[in-house]
């Protein structure tokens, strides 16, 4: 590899897996801009969250850590990510190899529900890493937080009302999801608004060096609140029936959640179109290598739960598309197992430097050799969510699940036969060697789980 490209790292919020045009799991849904991105490069189809929640999730793509090894409670999504003087992060790795870094959308690295403006701390963003900052707070924490879209709301006359429509629709505020659009308009969304500010940045950027940037989108997160456009989009009776739930009128009341949130798709999928126009506009898109990945997924009615924060595919299994013409192979899918704090030692790699020498006491492995004939970076993924009676452990591989529950025990699913978790072998003595071995590699990936060493931060010209 002998330059160095741009690195464009698109992600959205809560997009499951298996909810693309070109997948099979939903028909009717239409994702031209994504599938022109998966047709473009290689999709990894074994990617696991480390922390199906949204803070711990994002916090593994920042430091490459796992969320037990920032704080307890972050296992929680109730816990502040570190302090940005504590740790190296990956953006500022990437500025130690020349890179100009920008973020633009949500970062959520703060836990109280407290009315609270992030803008007055872009400046904890900046030292996480980024020379540009244009920060939003996400879907339902604008109940709580101001931020560059709050105050474009507000600017419209449109933040109480759009607040007391969150009240209808958040369950944390005693409300229910709806089968109703929301007010705003497109361009007002949040992702609509996002994906313009990434736009401009596109086609205002000359600072004569390569670039990282991070766009990220926050559908299809609840609430399930498409504009009119993008709720007429999918109709309830196009949707496939959540697995495993047999009353009617509850699957009738999932398919309307799964338009909406289709509806939310088609909105991310359009700003993916706009945000790689403009990169084509700008002659950027043979030297930048961009990558396509969510935070977790949503069960969305399968096994009859909602969200995320579960061990099941839905809730923990993202997506994971990399391209950069000439370099990665073209509509290529690869099954090996991928955690997603390899993927900022994957970019460090891309960046051409030592993940490890970088971020020391990172547990994760670069995939990108992997990409063009490498070996596969491991034999099994591993994720973590929940703190008390809640708290559970998981481990899989291409064929097997273990997850180890402190309430329910232990449960093993074969992956092949059984994808939605609904049949526990662990029981079963014809599968107690198999028992044993996930077990094994389970307790040697919580060994990883420790929190990190006081290491210093970058020294001038150490990269």
């Amino acid at each position: 590899m002998s330059r160095q490209p741009n690195i464009l790292l698109i992600t959205d919020d809560q997009h499951r897996w298996d909810f693309f045009g070109d997948t099979g799991a939903v028909p009717t849904l239409r994702t031209p801009n994504l599938a022109r991105l998966r047709a473009r490069g290689t999709t990894l189809t074994n990617c696991y969250s480390v922390c199906p929640i949204c803070m711990p999730a994002r916090f593994a793509w920042c430091y490459g850590l796992y969320a037990s090894q920032g704080a307890q409670r972050l296992l929680a999504n109730a816990h502040d990510w570190p302090r940005p003087e504590s740790l190296r992060s990956m953006p500022q790795a990437l500025q130690r190899a020349g890179y100009h870094t920008a973020m633009i959308g949500k970062v959520h690295s703060h836990a109280e529900l407290y009315s609270y403006d992030i803008t007055a701390d872009e400046w904890e963003t900046a030292a996480r890493g980024f020379d540009d900052v244009f920060e939003v707070c996400g879907k339902s924490l604008a109940y709580w937080y101001d931020c560059r879209w709050t105050r474009h709301l507000k600017e419209r006359g449109l933040l109480e009302r759009y607040r007391r429509d969150l009240e209808h629709r958040n369950a944390q505020l005693g409300g229910r999801e709806r089968y109703e659009p929301s007010f705003l308009e497109p361009e007002d969304a949040m992702d609509g608004f996002v994906g313009r500010k990434v736009v401009d940045w596109i086609e205002r950027y000359d600072r004569g060096k390569p670039f990282f940037l991070h766009a990220s989108l926050c559908g299809p997160h609840f609430p399930l609140d498409p504009p009119k456009p993008y709720f007429e989009a999918y109709h309830p009776d196009d949707m496939p029936p959540p697995a495993k739930v047999d009353d009617q009128e509850q699957s009738a009341h999932w398919k309307q959640m799964r338009a909406l949130y289709c509806g939310l798709i088609k909105l991310v999928d359009d700003q993916v179109g706009r945000i790689m126009e403009a990169l084509d506009k700008r002659g950027w898109l043979e030297d930048t290598v961009v990558v396509f990945c969510t935070d977790h997924g949503d069960m969305i009615g399968d096994l009859g739960r909602n969200h995320k924060s579960l061990w099941h595919d839905p809730s923990c299994r993202t997506p994971l598309t990399i391209s950069w013409p000439g370099i990665v192979e073209e509509g290529r899918t690869l099954d090996f197992m991928v955690e997603s704090v390899d993927l900022p030692c994957a970019l460090l790699e891309v960046a051409g430097g030592d993940p490890i020498r970088w971020l020391p006491q990172t547990p994760g492995r670069s995939f990108w050799k992997s990409l063009t004939g490498g070996d596969e970076p491991r034999e099994w993924a591993y994720s973590e969510c929940g703190i008390g009676e809640k708290a559970w452990r998981m481990v899989c591989d291409r064929t097997w699940k273990y997850v180890w529950h402190a309430a329910e025990g232990e449960m093993l699913f074969r992956r092949e036969d059984d994808p939605h978790d609904a049949v526990n072998l662990a029981g079963a003595t014809s599968h107690r060697t198999v028992l044993d071995s996930m077990k094994g590699r389970l307790i040697e990936s919580m060994t990883r789980c420790v929190a990190p060493n006081s290491v210093p931060l970058f020294t001038t010209g150490e990269y």
